[in-house]
């Protein structure tokens, strides 16, 4: 008869609440199943934890069954186009716990979840999942993606595992962040922001580098347009040379009708009609790209109206009561009265 192993005793933490969160699901048995083991997993380490699931609002129904059976887990439901990284940013906003995990189910099947939560709780770090071991046509693809990130201030790397495990108070950093879509999934460049790697020597079998093609091209728009005040800042600057350029010929053809004796037939008015297109698009230019800009600056980030509905079945603060034993006041309210 084989001893049991000292860990299957150990006592689940309770000083902390973790929140698993998860923003890209099949409703398939084997999701339903990956699941209920990462519940399983969780319940083992911690007193506390909940598990949010983000989902079309076509799975709504696929979904229920599995928040009756498995408690502690929140379902959010939104459109059914809305954009992978905006999923995660749903997920993000609405996690409680003191230690957040925004992950993917495939991936987090293949590390050590519980390693993962205690190396960003020790650290105290932005954690990132990722193999060291790449294949050589990931590491071509990744390169103009990794280009755009440092312009834009971001760590990107497409190869890196999309599972992430963020402190509470550095996820509130990351949810501030001007893109928080990209923060979330790549973290900035920012010195108040520790990031830190969590190395497994495990892969998703699954995976190539050709799969999330249409997730490629998101996160390509999505640095694009992150870095539109650059290029609107190197747009004005072109079109401040171009006026000032502009303005020189004029001055020049201005200079030339004063000294020159005679001009050549039709040389006045060619040059002119140059020098008064060239004004005439640097000043449009520099007016439109500063009027953008400004606008830019004072635009606030339109939060709500994404997630339509959300189910759930938890109630952490009632477990504490029943755990300790605790007769709450609305409880003797509600109880019937005793005689006079």
């Amino acid at each position: 008869m084989r001893e049991p192993d000292a860990s299957q005793f150990k006592k689940p933490r309770e000083d902390m609440v973790v929140s698993v969160c998860f923003s890209d699901l099949a409703a398939n048995p084997g999701t339903f199943a990956a699941l209920r083991d990462v519940a399983a997993t969780l319940d083992r380490a911690f007193r506390f934890r909940e598990i949010i699931l983000v989902v079309d609002d076509t799975q709504r129904e696929t979904f229920l069954p599995l928040i009756a059976e498995v408690p502690n887990c929140r379902l959010f439901v939104v459109r059914r186009r809305t954009e992978y990284y905006d999923r995660r940013v749903i997920a993000a906003e609405e996690a409680i716990g003191d230690l957040v995990v925004i992950g993917n189910l495939d991936e987090i099947a293949q590390i050590d979840l519980i390693a993962f939560l205690d190396h960003a709780e020790r650290e105290n770090a932005v954690t990132m999942a990722f193999r060291a071991v790449r294949r050589p046509v990931k590491r071509l693809l990744a390169w103009p993606f990794i280009a755009l990130g440092k312009l834009a201030g971001f760590y990107v790397d497409p190869s890196d595992f999309q599972s992430i495990a963020v402190p509470r108070t550095l996820l509130n950093l990351l949810l501030e962040h001007d893109e928080p879509r990209l923060a979330l999934r790549f973290p900035p460049r920012d010195p108040r922001l520790q990031l830190d790697w969590f190395r497994t020597d495990r892969n998703v079998a699954a995976r190539t580098a050709f799969m999330g093609l249409t997730r490629r091209v998101q996160l390509l728009q999505t640095l694009l347009v992150y870095l539109t005040p650059t290029i609107l800042t190197l747009v004005t600057i072109s079109s401040t040379i171009l006026t000032l350029l502009g303005m020189a010929y004029v001055a020049w053809i201005v200079g030339a009708v004063l000294l020159v004796d005679q001009l050549a037939s039709g040389w006045l008015t060619t040059n002119a009609m140059l020098a008064v297109s060239a004004v005439f698009m640097g000043m449009s230019t520099l007016g439109l790209s500063l009027g953008l800009q400004h606008l830019l600056k004072q635009q606030r980030r339109l939060k709500g109206g994404i997630v339509p509905e959300e189910v759930n079945r938890i109630d952490l603060f009632h477990q504490v009561a029943f755990d300790l034993n605790v007769e709450l006041e609305s409880d003797v309210r509600a109880g019937p009265a005793g005689p006079d």
